[in-house]
């Protein structure tokens, strides 16, 4: 009878080790599961490469309709900057604002997710909901302030379909200081004290400017646009186009009369994506893994830690420098760079880099624990232990670094502004060098110039060939 017993201990015992290595093995799922580095360059090379937009849209659809939920919006942001790039403002609008919408509510949630983040430190950072980074949080908000400059709502709010321009570009401004507000952590060497990593991120001045020619247009409050270019000048010295901008707004108007304000956008430049890389454990990146490993237990993170994977920000430098505008076959206007989108991914992945090597620490750990644990139970077969030890490498072999991100961004958001008389008029875009030389394919489009008006333009060169249409809030 007691041989019986033992034998039922021993065998719950093996089920449980039994157990825990099919658990390692599903969980394998989400790591081997993640293909949207794949997916990401192939619509890369579709809009890049090829310069076919339609392609591009095709996969970035047939991915959504496959991908696990917690994908979606980033493959939402792709797709609002495919339709921005074929001039379907309306419909790149709408993705965007459900994006921005599900990031603000995922923040809010941060604190209740406590679930998700456990599976993330059993899996990797692709079980988790993507939140966006801290750029994309910006720069949905400044897609969104020229969407809406685009679709015809000027600064009055009363056309095209209503919406609010400035209120949207006061949100990149606002967004920025939040970001950066929130941004504080333990100091790893003293945990009395915090540090703020994100206060080393750029100042984007995109939504400064905004906000100062909306205000120029309306008349509100000359002095306050006066203060927004300031903000400019400040914040981006190689946007030289800020001191003229800071003088007529204190000293002149708008436009002379007879004439209207074209302002052309440029995306120039292929933007950042991610990769996977393995890191080795830096001294702070241990301290701050130390402190997320203590506060849910005794013990303590091993003084040396093999490479663990990490997602690692890519760029490359834009093709070209600039795009100029001729008008009526005379250069009058050369783009400068507002947004430099590579810089503020980069300068992101640097000062969160030790922060994204803590959590990969803390789940290399937490693994090791549980196969430990696995192995333990599994000393009375020497099957059960091996199928745990099996598991356990496969567990670990196959995580991956979250490579999601919003990849179709530009390099740089660069900007031109053109004072016109009033009527019709045609603008010949051309991407130039450092001294505005044509250097690629030009393209030609026609605005209407009002009285003392703005009228938008966006054109898209990742390269020395455009890509999509050019989009112009002109009707």
């Amino acid at each position: 009878m007691a041989g019986a017993a033992k034998q039922a201990k021993i065998g719950r015992k093996a089920a449980t080790a039994f157990g825990a290595a099919a658990l390692l093995a599903a969980l394998v799922g989400p790591g081997c599961a993640s293909r949207y580095a794949e997916h990401l360059q192939t619509v890369r090379r579709d809009l890049y490469d090829v310069g076919s937009l339609e392609p591009a849209k095709a996969e970035i659809e047939r991915r959504a309709k496959n991908a696990p939920k917690k994908e979606q919006d980033v493959l939402t942001l792709n797709a609002a900057s495919v339709a921005l790039c074929e001039g379907d403002v309306v419909d790149a609008k709408t993705k965007l604002l459900a994006v921005r919408d599900r990031f603000d509510e995922l923040e809010l949630q941060a604190a209740k997710r406590t679930g998700e983040n456990l599976l993330t430190y059993l899996a990797d950072e692709n079980a988790a909901s993507y939140e966006g980074e801290d750029y994309e949080k910006v720069l949905i908000r400044a897609y969104l302030t020229l969407a809406e400059l685009l679709s015809g709502g000027g600064a009055d709010g009363v056309s095209g379909d209503g919406g609010d321009a400035r209120a949207f570009a006061k949100q990149i401004v606002a967004k920025q200081d939040e970001i950066v507000r929130g941004g504080a952590i333990p100091d790893p060497e003293n945990p009395e004290k915090t540090i703020n990593p994100k206060t080393a991120y750029p100042r984007v001045p995109l939504g400064a400017y905004l906000e100062g020619l909306l205000l120029e247009e309306t008349y509100a409050d000359q002095n306050e646009a006066a203060r927004r270019y300031e903000q400019v000048a400040a914040w981006a010295p190689v946007f030289t186009q800020a001191r003229a901008d800071v003088e007529r707004a204190r000293t002149s108007v708008h436009s002379q009369p007879g004439n209207g304000c074209v302002y052309v956008f440029a995306f120039v430049g292929r933007g950042p994506w991610k990769e996977q890389v393995y890191s080795p454990a830096t001294q702070v990146s241990l301290l701050i893994a130390d402190q997320i490993f203590s506060a849910t237990n005794k013990y303590a993170v091993p003084p040396t830690v093999a490479p663990v994977p990490i997602p690692q920000i890519v760029v490359e430098p834009p093709r070209i420098a600039c795009v100029s505008v001729e008008v009526d076959g005379e250069r009058t206007a050369t783009t400068e760079t507002l947004a430099d989108v590579n810089e503020m991914a980069a300068r992101q992945f640097e000062a969160t880099k030790n922060q994204e090597i803590a959590k990969a620490v803390v789940r290399r750990i937490v693994k090791k624990g549980t196969i430990y644990a696995a192995q333990q139970v599994g000393q009375v077969n020497e099957w059960v232990g091996l199928a745990a030890n099996v598991a356990g490498v496969v567990w670990e072999a196959t995580e991956t670094a979250d490579a999601r991100c919003w990849g179709l961004l530009p390099a740089q958001i660069q900007a031109a502004r053109l004072e016109l008389p009033v009527g019709e008029r045609r603008l010949t875009l051309y991407p130039g060098n450092r001294d505005g030389e044509r250097i690629g394919t030009p393209v030609e489009t026609t605005v209407r110039v009002e009285p003392n008006r703005n009228v938008y333009v966006l054109v898209n060169y990742p390269g020395r060939e455009p890509l999509g249409t050019v989009v112009t809030s002109s009707r």
